[in-house]
């Protein structure tokens, strides 16, 4: 019997040019990192003054934003909202904060964004690790977490997405006296964990990432998560779409239920190309993990390919983290399987280079 091409090391090594496996083996790592960074971050505003948080930031940048969105619920007492262009909500004034998250520090939406949380007068936090935006920051004092480049020595954003989430939810910490004390290290054993029951050492017979991988190659992937799962649903489509190179969609539970199946009907070999990943959760309502399982039927009954991943962590920060370290490692191994680099975006890199 072949070897499965993910158990081939030399495959990983020739395909991975940018060696991104170094930062994905980082992420709990990371996660520590960014949480600590943001307890030690001098704050210049009081936090009971905020009436609401804004999070800017663009592609690999915003998807920490997205995360803590759907976890606002377990974190924050404030609204909470994630900006991806180049101004800020009407309602943006001196009671905002704006959390101005570029990896880069070189993103010209941001950038943008950042001038107008100044010329509001909000108070300001800026997330990156150096650019234009460190710079800006510097000059004009604002409250900065330098993003620690060594533990992310691919450079690419998407990489460093554990950085800055741990630095978000660090943040949000702080910021809210109606929520019980987070456990950095129980949450980082979450993403260890995860870590543990995928990484490129456990063959794919025992390897839950990699044999989905392998079921998923060469199919577009629409992911379908709900509640405190949304925001890591919404970033994994992101990973398969520049990690992977595979065309990759969200839709939010319960609202697809409400359109979207009666879509699948043309054109008629859609379910061909077209996969289905359900994140289900044990902390769902009753009522959405009834739809969860209805949903799953019907679109077996369509005659498409169906996979449920439910995370065995019990809270639900630590689903999240859980959910998001598994689905890196997968669409690591969706770019082995497609002879992709992984740390390579040459249509994306196109079009930044002609704007």
């Amino acid at each position: 019997m072949p070897r499965p091409a993910l158990d081939d090391n030399r495959l990983l090594t020739s395909v991975d040019k940018k060696d991104t496996y170094s930062s994905i083996k980082k992420i709990s790592i990371q996660f520590e990192g960014g949480y600590r960074a943001a307890h030690f971050l001098n704050l210049d505003f009081e936090p009971s003054k905020l009436r609401s948080i804004v999070f800017a930031g663009m592609g690999g940048s915003n998807l920490a934003g997205k995360i803590i969105h759907s976890l606002s619920p377990f974190l924050l007492d404030l609204p909470f909202e994630v900006v991806a262009n180049y101004r800020l909500p009407p309602y943006v004034n001196k009671n905002t904060l704006v959390i101005i998250s570029s990896y880069s520090g070189n993103t010209q939406e941001t950038i943008s964004c950042a001038l107008d949380a100044k010329n509001r007068s909000a108070r300001i936090i800026c997330l990156t690790s150096g650019g234009q935006l460190e710079k800006i920051a510097v000059e004009n004092h604002w409250s900065l977490i330098k993003l620690d480049p060594a533990l992310n020595q691919s450079k690419i954003p998407r990489l460093g997405l554990f950085i800055s989430l741990g630095a978000t939810i660090g943040l949000t910490e702080r910021l809210s006296s109606a929520h019980s004390p987070l456990n950095p290290k129980q949450l980082s054993f979450a993403i260890s964990r995860a870590l543990d029951q995928t990484n490129k050492d456990i063959p794919t017979e025992s390897n839950p990432a990699k044999s989905l991988a392998e079921k998923y190659q060469r199919t577009g992937i629409v992911l379908i998560g709900a509640n405190h799962l949304e925001g890591v649903a919404d970033s994994v489509k992101n990973l398969i779409n520049e990690t992977a190179k595979t065309f990759s969609c969200f839709l939010p539970l319960p609202d697809l239920n409400h359109h979207f199946l009666d879509g699948l009907i043309f054109p008629e070999r859609l379910k061909e190309s077209v996969s289905f990943i359900i994140l289900n959760s044990s902390l769902y309502p009753q009522a959405i993990q009834r739809r969860v399982e209805l949903t799953k039927d019907i679109l077996l009954k369509q005659k498409h390919r169906v996979t449920i991943i439910r995370p065995e962590s019990t809270d639900p920060i630590g689903q999240t983290l859980e959910s998001l370290a598994f689905f890196t490692l997968f669409s690591y191994y969706l770019s082995m399987l497609h002879h992709v680099d992984p740390g390579a975006t040459p249509w994306v890199d196109y079009l930044k280079n002609h704007l």
